[in-house]
C-alpha cells in the first residue's frame, strides 16, 4: 500500500493527477522548478474533487538546466518523506514531470534508498504521436523498482569481498540489497545464509555454518533462473558432504580436520596474514600426529596410557609428560612424532628423516612478532613449512574443500 509519493512535476497536470488518484497517498512531496510550482495547486484541487485529500511539502528548483543543483534538490524531495517516517515499501516515487535534468536527478536521488517507481505513459499522444500524452489516455506503469534489475555494481562488490574472505561485509552487502529489492528478496536473504555459512565454517564452528546452509533451502535456490543466485548455490551443495563428515567426526583429530586446517591456512596466505597462515600449518602438523596415533594405534596424545608406550621409552616418558596433578600422561607436538617413529609407524619414521629441515623452518618462524621474536614472517616460511608438510604424505591437496568463488 502506499502511504506516501515523491513526485516531479512538469507543466502538464493531468498525468501526476492521474498517478496520484490511482495510488491515494496521504502525503506527497513535490518536486517542482519555478516555472511549474503553481501546477501543485492544480493537482490538489482536482484530486480533492475526486474525494480525497493529501498533505504536501514542495521543493523548487531554481535552475532547471543545472543537474547537479537539480540533484541537491531532488535529494532535499526525498529527504521529505523520510523524515516523516515513511519506509520504502511505503513509497513510489513518480518521476513522469518535469524536465528531463529533474527526471534524472530524482531518479538518481531516490534509487538508493529502494523505493518503488512509477511512470504515467500512454499510446496516444499529441503531434502525431511524439508529443504529450492525450488527457484521459494516460497508463500507468507501476511498481517498478529499479533495484530488482540493476544493483549490478553492488553484486561485483558482494562477489569481491566474498572471494577475498570478507565474509562479513559481504553478507552486510547482500543484506541491503535484499532490503532494496521488491522481487527476489527472499532469494537474497538465502544468499544471505550461505555467506554467513562460510563466514562461520572458516572460524571452525562447523555445526553452526550447517545451520546457516539449511535455513537457506539451497533446493529452493537452485531453481532459480539467476545466474548468480544459482551458481553458488550449486557450489555449495558440492561442499555440503566434506562439511557433514567433519561434523560427524565430533571434536577429536580426524582426517577431515587436517584437510579444514589446510585450507583454512591457504585462505589466510591468500589474504596476506602470512602469521596466521603458518600458526595453522604448524597446528595440522600436531594434528597429524594425533590423529595418526588415535585412528591407528588407539592413543589419546591428551590421556596415554603407560602401557601403550613402548618399553624402551616408557620410563622416560612417564617422568617427562606425567601430570602429577590428575596422573595422565600429555604429549606434545614433537613428543607424538617420536612416539610414532618409535612405533615404526611411516609418519614418525618419514618426519624423523627430514627433522633437521622442520627445525630450520621452527627457527625462522621462532623471529616472528607473533612467536617470540621482532621480525615479520615471510612468504618463503609459509612455503617452506607447506612444502614439508605435503612432503610427508599426510593428504593429497586435491582433496581438501575450497570455497567457491563467486562469479558474475
Amino acid at each position: 500500500m502506499c502511504k506516501a509519493m515523491i513526485v516531479s512535476v512538469g507543466g502538464t497536470p493531468p498525468p501526476i493527477i492521474k498517478s496520484i488518484c490511482e495510488y491515494k497517498p496521504e502525503f506527497v512531496s513535490f518536486f517542482c522548478s519555478q516555472d511549474t510550482s503553481d501546477a501543485v495547486k492544480t493537482v490538489k484541487d482536482e484530486v480533492s474533487k475526486n474525494g480525497f485529500t493529501i498533505k504536501s511539502e514542495l521543493t523548487l528548483a531554481d535552475n532547471v538546466n543545472d543537474l547537479f543543483h537539480c540533484h541537491e534538490k531532488a535529494e532535499e524531495t526525498v529527504q521529505r518523506v523520510i523524515n516523516k517516517g515513511y519506509n520504502k515499501d511505503d513509497v513510489i516515487v513518480d518521476y513522469t514531470g518535469g524536465t528531463k535534468n529533474m527526471s534524472v536527478a530524482l531518479a538518481l536521488a531516490a534509487i538508493t534508498h529502494g523505493f518503488s517507481f512509477s511512470y504515467v505513459g500512454g499510446k496516444e499522444r499529441t503531434k502525431d504521436g511524439v508529443g504529450i500524452v492525450v488527457d484521459g489516455k494516460e497508463d500507468i506503469y507501476q511498481s517498478i523498482n529499479p533495484w530488482d534489475f540493476l544493483a549490478v555494481e553492488e553484486r561485483k562488490k558482494i562477489a569481491l569481498l566474498f572471494n577475498q574472505y570478507q565474509f562479513k561485509a559481504a553478507k552486510n552487502l547482500i543484506d541491503g540489497l535484499a532490503e532494496k529489492r521488491t522481487k527476489k528478496r527472499t532469494s537474497f536473504k538465502k544468499i544471505g545464509f550461505l555467506i554467513e555459512g562460510y563466514y562461520k565454517w572458516d572460524l571452525f564452528r562447523h555445526k553452526e555454518a550447517r545451520d546457516h546452509f539449511t535455513r537457506a533451502k539451497i533446493d529452493e535456490l537452485l531453481e532459480e533462473d539467476d545466474k548468480f543466485i544459482r551458481t553458488f548455490a550449486e557450489e555449495t551443495k558440492k561442499r555440503l558432504n566434506f562439511l557433514e563428515n567433519i561434523i560427524r567426526d565430533g571434536r577429536k583429530p580426524s582426517f577431515n580436520f587436517i584437510l579444514d586446517m589446510y585450507s583454512n591456512a591457504e585462505r589466510r596466505f591468500e589474504e596476506g596474514k602470512l602469521d596466521d597462515a603458518i600458526l595453522r600449518l604448524y597446528r595440522l602438523v600436531e594434528m597429524a600426529a594425533q590423529e595418526r596415533l588415535l585412528r591407528k594405534y588407539k592413543i589419546d596424545a591428551s590421556d596415554v596410557k603407560q602401557e601403550q608406550i613402548p618399553e624402551e621409552l616408557r620410563d622416560k616418558f612417564v617422568n617427562d609428560h606425567k601430570n602429577q596433578g590428575d596422573g595422565k600422561i600429555r604429549i606434545s607436538q614433537d613428543v607424538s612424532l617420536k612416539l610414532l617413529n618409535a612405533l615404526n609407524d611411516e609418519l614418525g619414521i618419514t618426519y624423523t628423516e627430514k627433522k633437521s629441515r622442520f627445525r630450520d623452518i621452527q627457527l625462522s618462524r621462532n623471529y616472528s612478532y607473533l612467536a617470540h621474536g621482532f621480525e615479520s614472517s615471510r612468504d618463503r616460511t609459509y612455503s617452506s613449512l607447506k612444502d614439508f608438510i605435503l612432503g610427508l604424505g599426510i593428504f593429497k591437496i586435491e582433496d581438501a574443500p575450497v570455497f567457491p568463488k563467486i562469479e558474475l
